[in-house]
Order: C-alpha cells, then structure tokens, then sequence
C-alpha cells in the first residue's frame, strides 16, 4: 500500500520534529504518489473570483437601496450575503486551496 502525502503526514506529526530520514521518506512518498492536481486551475479561479465579486457588488446594491428606503432587517441580510461574497471572491483570487478552505470553514 502506498501512502499519500496527507497519510505520512497523520502518521509522523508535525514535520518540524522530522528526522532526515523521515524527510527524505517524505519526498520520496510525494514522488512515487503525487497529490491529485487540484480541482480548478489558477485561471479558472480568477473567473470565480470575479463572478464573486460581481455577486457582491450586486447584492450591496440590493442592500444599499433597502437600507435607503427604511428596511434595516431585509438590508442586514442583503449586506450579510455581500460579504460572504467578498470572503469567497478574495479566497478564490488566492487559488482553489484557499477557496476549498473557505467553502468547507477551514
């Protein structure tokens, strides 16, 4: 059985306790069984990160225009939504680990 690179990890702790050999086992492992490629490409999360952008942009628009006319309950949540968006739109710029992390509350 081969392990991947997250399983040595479980198995040996934190890397900064590691003994040569267990970084040289660790490398070898990271050869002989990559890690899988990840699910988006750079390119394909910079066009999520401005579809997220875009989505913010939009719903603080809602918000702002509900908040003109009065409606404070139904803008807090219109002004919650544009942040979420913000948070996804700034992870995903940063690449698919850190979109993963933010999706999954990492």
């Amino acid at each position: 059985m081969t392990l991947t690179l997250d399983e040595f990890r479980d198995r040996h702790g934190d890397p900064s306790t590691w003994c040569t050999a267990e970084i040289d086992s660790y490398l070898a492992t990271g050869d002989m069984n990559p890690p899988p490629p990840p699910l988006h490409s750079h390119a394909e999360m910079q066009v999520i990160s401005a579809d997220h952008a875009q989505s913010a942009a939009r719903q603080q628009a809602v918000a702002d225009r509900l908040a003109a006319d009065g409606h404070a309950t139904a803008a807090g949540i219109w002004k919650r939504g544009a942040e979420e968006s913000r948070q996804h739109a700034a992870a995903a710029h940063l690449g698919w680990p850190h979109y993963e992390a933010v999706l999954n509350g990492w």
